[in-house]
Order: structure tokens, then C-alpha cells, then sequence
């Protein structure tokens, strides 16, 4: 009877340290909302709430060194943005990295399943984030345990310490004596900066009201303390020293069914029927229960698998797609590059096909003018010989003339001495 009564007050204890737990709400955080349109950020975290990013005009930016995208929540939620803008953020020359929002309604093995089902090491810059803002069903321990045990996993997995985000006055209640250590990104939206009992802040998410370019919705911004920088959450500055990845995914194991009441044959004081009865009915429930959860899980997990395999062929689809894109856009550059070489072709052609023209027309024009003064220098030489000819020929005539003149002279004169009587000389012209 003692053992019975032993159970039944742990059992109570239980459920009333789970219905006390229950009624704790999720961290509040100043919500003193400041102007973010003239303050210095350094980064900012995204989710699918902000839909559809514009990540070439977001990368423009100067201010943004870093984003953390959502990844996971819980045991089976992923972002179907996730891979979007992991991929585009980092090819725009963002620095990324991960983050999970931790829920006290899973076990944290299957929530670290979860987030490395779709967080690969390769894509990561920064290290991995983990998001703990309510401790629904569990004490201030229990919450503080879990986060260790879920970071000491990530730390085993990829290869560095995990970065822990919360408010201030959540850590200061229920996780500074267990996650003294750890970098920590603090939410609180006012003007002062958080303070912290046992540890010194990283980063501090002062605003949930920014305004970014290629983002419609308001974006979170942050800013790192004073002495830290991008140095600071970088994997490769954080890495564990000769860290060699474990297969974690193996070491996991499910999370055991509830354990069945046992009930002591050997115990001094047997049980009455009634508590025999009231027993066996808690071990029947407790199978049922099991027996729901494994289903239910075993329905999740193919689920789940099927919204991979899912998420898989529609990233395959639009690789192909973003492929045939590519190649289509590269073709048309091809035709438009080679329609542009034709035409300066075509252009530097007609250009040679003018100067060959014009080229011709202005020696035809030379030739031309070369003739004309040619022509006109033979006319010239022609009247020159001509006039020549004709000087030469008057005087040859004026020379005949003289010489008939000059004969006639003679004759006259010999006549006139044969008139006179006189003797004319046999010799000369005028005697014959």
C-alpha cells in the first residue's frame, strides 16, 4: 500500500506540475516600436511571413551583413520558402544561416530530425540558431535541459556552437544558470538595450517594424553589441577543433513508449480489486495512448516524406524550369549577338561598297580632268603648230615675193642699160 500510494503521488505531482507549467504564456518583449528608418541595423532574420523576397533588390542594402531564414518548428513543420531563400540570399552575397523555433510539444529528438532534414551544412555561413520563447507544459529546468540537450546535438552535427535567440526577461527567468556560454541573440523592441543577468549579449533584435527593400512586409532588424561582429557567427570561426561530423541521424533513437505501471506480486499488503481494476485501466490507456502516438507519428513521418519527396520534385521542376530559362535567354543572347555582328557586317560592307564608289567616281572624275587638260593641251600645241605653219608659210611666200621682186628689180635695171646703149654684163641673170 505505501508502494501504491508512492505512484499515485508522483503521478498527481505530475499533472500538477504540467496543468502549473500549462498556464505560463509565450516571453513577452517591450513592444516600445521605434522608428527604423533612420537607425544602423546589421542584419535581419526572415520567415515565410514575409512571402515572397526580392533578393537582388534586398542584397543592395549595404547595412544587411547578415539574414537568418526559419527553417523548422517542431517536430514536422518546415518552411516551404526555406530553400528559396537560403538559395537567392546567398547567391545575391548575403551571409545565411538557419534558425528553429523550439516547441516544448515535441521531443527534442524529433525536432533535431527535423531541422536537419532540410538545414545542410554545406549551405550554412552562419551557425545555427535556435528560437525559445515559451515553455508551455514545462518548468523553467525541463525547458533549460531540453535547449542543452537539442544544442549539444547541433554542435555534434555541424561541427560549432549554436547561437541561442530569446528576450531577456525569459533568459534572465529560466535559462541563464543552464546556457551560460552560448552566444545569445536577444529580442527587445525598445530604445535600451537588454540586459542579462550572468552573460553579455551578441546580438540584440531591436525593431520588428523595418522597412527593406525587395521585402513587402515588415522585416525584424538587428544589431551586433558593441566588440562583436560577423566574426562572431561565423561557422568557420567557430568550428570546433578537429571536429569530425557524427552520424547523429543514426545515434537518435525514438522516443520510448511510457513506461507500463508495474505491479509489485511480492508486496506485503496486497491490492484491492478497485485499485487492481482503476491500474490495469491506466496500463490499458497508456498502450492505447503509445499505441495512438507511434501511429500518429509513423502517419507524420510518411507525411512528412511525402511532402519531401513533394518538395523535392517541385525543386527539381523549377531547376529544370530555371534551366531551360537559362538556356533559352543564353539562345536568344546567341541570336541577338549574332543579328548584331550580321549587321555590322552588313554595315561595314555597304560602308566599303560606298568608299569603293566613291573612290571610282573620284578617279573617273581625276581621269576625266587629266583628259580635259590633255585635250586642251594638244588644242593648244595644235594651234601652236598651226599658227607655226601658218608663219612659216607666209614666210615663204614673203620670201618668194622678194625674190621675184628682187629679180624683177635686176631685170629692170639691165633693160634700162640696153636702152641706154650700154653693155650689159653676159654673167649676170638678166643676159639669159
Amino acid at each position: 500500500m505505501t508502494k501504491l500510494l508512492s505512484i499515485w503521488c508522483i503521478v498527481i505531482g505530475t499533472l500538477w506540475l504540467s496543468l502549473g507549467a500549462s498556464a505560463q504564456s509565450e516571453i513577452v518583449i517591450d513592444d516600445n516600436t521605434i522608428d527604423a528608418s533612420s537607425v544602423v541595423y546589421d542584419g535581419i532574420d526572415v520567415s515565410n511571413y514575409q512571402k515572397d523576397i526580392d533578393w537582388s533588390a534586398t542584397a543592395k542594402d549595404k547595412n544587411i551583413k547578415f539574414v537568418y531564414v526559419k527553417a523548422t518548428e517542431g517536430a514536422n513543420h518546415r518552411q516551404h520558402r526555406y530553400i528559396y531563400n537560403i538559395e537567392n540570399a546567398r547567391k545575391h552575397g548575403i551571409k545565411v544561416g538557419s534558425y528553429h523555433f523550439f516547441r516544448t510539444t515535441s521531443s527534442v529528438e524529433a525536432q533535431f530530425r527535423n531541422f536537419i532534414s532540410i538545414v545542410k551544412p554545406e549551405d550554412q555561413d552562419l551557425v545555427p540558431l535556435i528560437d525559445v520563447e515559451t515553455r508551455k507544459g514545462w518548468t523553467g529546468e525541463q525547458l533549460a535541459d531540453s535547449v542543452k540537450a537539442f544544442a549539444d546535438m547541433l554542435e555534434d552535427y555541424y561541427g560549432c556552437k549554436p547561437m541561442i535567440y530569446t528576450g531577456a526577461s525569459f533568459y534572465n527567468s529560466f535559462l541563464c544558470r543552464t546556457l551560460k556560454g552560448y552566444k545569445l541573440f536577444i529580442a527587445r523592441y525598445s530604445k535600451s538595450e537588454p540586459r542579462l543577468n550572468d552573460a553579455k549579449w551578441t546580438l540584440w533584435q531591436f525593431s520588428e517594424r523595418g522597412r527593406i527593400a525587395g521585402i513587402d512586409h515588415y522585416v525584424d532588424l538587428s544589431r551586433f553589441n558593441k566588440g562583436c561582429g560577423l566574426k562572431d557567427i561565423l561557422i568557420k570561426n567557430n568550428a570546433v577543433s578537429g571536429h569530425r561530423r557524427r552520424n547523429v541521424m543514426n545515434e537518435v533513437k525514438e522516443v520510448p513508449p511510457p513506461r507500463k505501471v508495474q505491479v509489485d506480486e511480492k508486496q506485503d499488503v496486497p491490492m484491492s480489486a478497485k485499485q487492481r481494476e482503476r491500474l490495469k485501466k491506466e496500463q490499458e490507456k497508456a498502450e492505447k495512448e503509445a499505441k495512438k502516438r507511434a501511429e500518429k507519428e509513423a502517419k507524420e513521418k510518411k507525411k512528412e516524406q511525402e511532402r519531401i519527396k513533394k518538395q523535392r520534385e517541385e525543386q527539381e521542376k523549377r531547376q529544370r524550369e530555371q534551366l531551360k530559362k537559362q538556356q533559352h535567354e543564353q539562345q536568344e543572347k546567341l541570336k541577338k549577338e549574332q543579328e548584331r555582328k550580321e549587321k555590322l557586317e552588313r554595315e561595314r560592307q555597304e560602308r566599303l561598297e560606298k568608299e569603293r564608289k566613291e573612290k571610282a567616281k573620284k578617279e573617273q572624275l581625276e581621269k576625266d580632268e587629266r583628259a580635259r587638260k590633255q585635250a586642251e593641251q594638244q588644242k593648244r600645241i595644235n594651234e601652236l603648230e598651226k599658227k607655226k605653219a601658218a608663219d612659216e608659210k607666209k614666210k615663204a611666200s614673203e620670201k618668194k615675193k622678194a625674190a621675184l621682186a628682187e629679180k624683177y628689180n635686176r631685170t629692170s635695171a639691165n633693160q634700162q642699160n640696153v636702152n641706154k646703149g650700154k653693155r650689159i654684163n653676159q654673167s649676170t641673170a638678166d643676159n639669159e
